[in-house]
């Protein structure tokens, strides 16, 4: 994607310290476009003539009140041309203010407990330990990352203080929400910690400098504590973006009605290789614990698995394994339901419903759905399962041929076509805390539309034990 990256026009020209997302991804082509605070409108529209894909603007390097004033001009004037815009919304603008050093900071609300300006705290928490927690919006989902002690620009480990950097977060995400910050795609909150108080909130930093030539501390959170690192963050962020404005609306509404039409002979149509993959993937690996099942379909997963162990649906509900299930299509729903081994299934695209999905679960495994999505798409899933699993996560990648993809363009099913993600995944990575347990190849499927063999790669992560890290 060809991105503009708005930036004023008081930029040094030693920009050492100057956001490029440039510098942590080769995925994407960062444009910079400057806006000069007496030609707001002239600027942006130039910028809109040359087409960009995605415009992003999340630092400001005017002083005082012209942060404030022309920020808001500029942002207004984005949501009205309805630009496709990351950055900060003119409601969150309007209620900051800069620091001493420039920065933005948001007013907190006053129902916010714990903001040391109400009075007594002030003195409490003065020599407190300072902690930045960054918080990332997925999908509407405000997600806390790993609290960074800011001093020393680390990480804080989990086995060293579980119930500090659990509080952390949960006062994080909640700061979000609270604060409405929905829109503002990731901000830093500010915590102080003493001996003897909880964390107590002391400033919200709306998108916080990131993608910095020298890391910042929210950087560092990014890279040890976010899937993937920052080039997942960014897919994520632009995939979130495109999600809130319903950008795929229509291509997914056409793929589940193509999956409504074809589910209630699915099984039928599958048996063989397909049948054959999913009872070796279900049977292979341990699931013990909630299992989260993207794409679900019919069931297949569940029901294979225990066809295999010689567990019938009346009684998998006194096995050690639950199944819930996510599916684009409301028929493929009803199947699901009919066999009896799910006790949930939720309907709508996997890239929202993952997003939306609060309870962490033991396991979540994705077969042959994650060709429909593309690769801001495909990084936001992944990062969000790597958050949400305890145990594992194991998901397939299949090599759609060029042929394939050409003869679903002339039927005009063009949406069914599917993307080839082996590299995407390769680019990906291990998350840090997690190992690739497993990685095998064979043939997947053969295509009852075109013919065609598509081979998949199955792939299966392992959470490490947080004592070895």
């Amino acid at each position: 994607m060809r991105i503009c990256v708005f930036q004023t026009s008081d930029i040094p020209s030693q920009a050492d310290g100057y956001p490029d997302p440039g510098l942590y991804t080769d995925q994407h082509t960062f444009e910079h476009r400057v806006i000069r605070k007496d030609s707001v409108k002239q600027d942006i529209d130039l910028a809109a003539a040359e087409g960009f894909g995605l415009y992003m603007l999340f630092s400001w390097d005017w002083h005082g009140g012209q942060i404030q004033s022309t920020g808001i001009q500029i942002t207004k004037y984005l949501e009205e041309v309805k630009l496709p815009f990351i950055g900060l919304p003119s409601r969150v603008l309007e209620r900051c203010k800069p620091d001493l050093d420039g920065r933005l900071q948001l007013h907190l609300t006053g129902h916010n407990s714990g903001n040391p300006s109400s009075g007594e705290n002030r003195d409490i928490i003065a020599a407190g330990d300072e902690y930045a927690c960054v918080v990332v919006q997925l999908g509407n989902t405000p997600v806390a990352l790993s609290p960074g002690i800011c001093h020393q620009k680390q990480c804080l480990k989990r086995t060293l203080n579980p119930h500090l950097y659990d509080e952390i977060c949960s006062l994080a995400e909640g700061a979000f929400d609270a604060n409405d910050m929905h829109g503002c795609f990731w901000c830093t909150v500010l915590f102080r910690v003493t001996k003897i108080t909880r964390p107590m909130l002391i400033g919200i930093n709306p998108m916080s400098p990131i993608f910095l030539p020298q890391l910042s501390v929210e950087d560092c959170t990014i890279r040890e504590s976010f899937p993937g690192g920052h080039r997942s963050l960014i897919n994520s962020v632009i995939a979130s973006s495109l999600i809130v404005h319903s950008h795929s609306a229509e291509l997914l509404r056409k793929v589940g009605e193509e999956y409504d039409d074809v589910a209630p002979k699915y099984d039928a149509v599958t048996h063989g290789i397909y049948h054959d993959n999913v009872k070796k993937i279900a049977t292979k690996y341990n699931y013990d614990g909630v299992v989260l099942d993207l794409a679900c379909g019919t069931g297949l997963f569940a029901r294979l698995r225990g066809e295999a162990l010689a567990v019938t649906s009346g009684d998998h509900r006194n096995s050690t394994t639950k199944f819930m299930g996510v599916d684009l299509s409301p028929q493929m729903r009803t199947e699901c339901l009919y066999h009896g081994w799910y006790e949930r299934v939720l309907v709508g695209p996997i890239q929202r419903i993952l997003t939306e999905w609060m309870d962490p679960v033991d396991h979540i495994v994705c077969i042959g759905a994650l060709h429909y999505l593309d690769k801001n798409e495909l990084s936001l899933v992944l990062s969000r399962a790597f958050h949400l699993a305890r145990v594992s996560v194991t998901f397939t990648i299949d090599e759609i041929p060029e042929s394939y993809i050409a003869a679903q363009r002339s039927r005009g099913r063009e949406y069914m076509h599917g993307v080839n993600h082996v590299a995407e995944v390769a680019a990906y990575g291990v998350p840090v805390g997690w190992k690739l347990a497993d990685h095998w190849k064979c043939l997947g499927w053969k295509s009852p539309t075109t013919g065609d063999d598509v081979y998949t790669n199955v792939f299966r992560f392992e959470r490490l034990d947080e004592a070895t890290l």
